[in-house]
């Protein structure tokens, strides 16, 4: 006898520009898993098309065009989400920054032979905390920049979000045990047959495991270079920018992974803890306490915070 473990129904997609793996473990009597999973992925697909920088017709895109000009009136959402972004710079002091379009546009991730950004032009555009030029309108749910010269991308936290959003779907469409892998992102729901899962974190493009962390329920970001970045002269560029000096981070750490009850804090504070360092981050943690890392130094060593360094085992 003994009790069989029956395999998970299956999903794979593709939306918010990466792949996005569904494993529906157990739903609600009479739901089809097929069902809640075709939902899902058409209301990712929604999403993108709201938060996106590179689709023309995007809210992102219309205040992108517009908010210099004057208020651009966004939906309750995307105001909500913007409001938020800047308050996790703030809190980062801009190491976390939705304002970094420009910058990122001249470093041509993802583009064939990409020319070398202009060291000039980077640094006028280095250590300008942007975010602070975005001024918000309650009433209205509207948005203006009162300073020109920078544009929204939603990068480091787009997914963060959309992971959140995801969650309350899949919960309300009767799904009580998940996990959800979105380009790297883990979104556990439930439990695994009443047991804890075992999470299997990587920091590089080969994905051999650093170690394995125990979670009940919540989000798993990471943020490295190991897929996107740009090479000049042999040397690799990755695509998290240091908003302090408009290249890429360089503080020591290979990857980053962040793990808390919010998609949105979890791929936001990845960034960030990438961006400021290991000791930058171990304050942060300090002070606010709202998430759990590990970070993968270059030297491949890792680091784990106090809350979670009984559930990880490095391999």
């Amino acid at each position: 006898g003994g009790c069989s473990k029956a395999e998970p129904y299956r999903h794979d997609s593709f939306t918010f520009d990466t792949f996005v793996s569904f494993a529906i473990y157990e739903t609600s009597e009479g739901i089809s898993a097929e069902e809640v999973c075709t939902g899902a992925v058409g209301m990712l697909n929604e999403l993108d098309d709201t938060l996106s920088r590179t689709k023309a017709d995007s809210e992102i895109s219309k205040i992108n065009k517009n908010a210099g000009s004057g208020k651009v009136t966004v939906d309750t959402s995307t105001y909500n989400l913007l409001k938020s972004c800047t308050e996790l710079s703030q809190l980062t002091d801009g190491a976390f920054d939705i304002t970094l379009g420009d910058i990122s546009d001249m470093w041509c991730f993802g583009k064939e032979n990409p020319p070398m950004p202009d060291s000039n032009e980077l640094e006028k555009l280095a250590g300008k905390h942007s975010y602070r030029n975005i001024e918000f309108d309650d009433e209205n749910t509207a948005v203006c920049f009162t300073d020109g010269g920078f544009s929204l991308d939603l990068g480091a936290a787009a997914k963060g979000y959309a992971m959140d959003m995801l969650d309350s779907y899949l919960r309300k469409s009767g799904v009580t045990s998940a996990v959800v892998d979105f380009g790297g992102s883990i979104l556990t729901i439930g439990k695994d047959n009443g047991n804890s899962r075992r999470i299997s974190i990587t920091a590089d493009e080969t994905n051999t495991p650093v170690g394995t962390l125990t979670v009940d329920e919540g989000y798993i970001a990471t943020s490295n270079g190991a897929n996107r970045y740009v090479e000049h002269n042999g040397k690799k560029y990755i695509h998290i920018i240091d908003p302090s000096t408009a290249y890429p981070a360089d503080n020591g750490i290979k990857s980053c992974t962040v793990y808390s009850a919010s998609g949105l804090i979890s791929d936001a504070l990845s960034t960030a803890f990438f961006v400021m360092g290991e000791e930058k981050a171990a304050e942060f943690y300090e002070k606010y306490n709202v998430a759990e890392y590990i970070i993968t130094r270059n030297d491949g060593t890792v680091s784990v915070s106090d809350g979670i360094s009984a559930d990880f085992k490095a391999s």
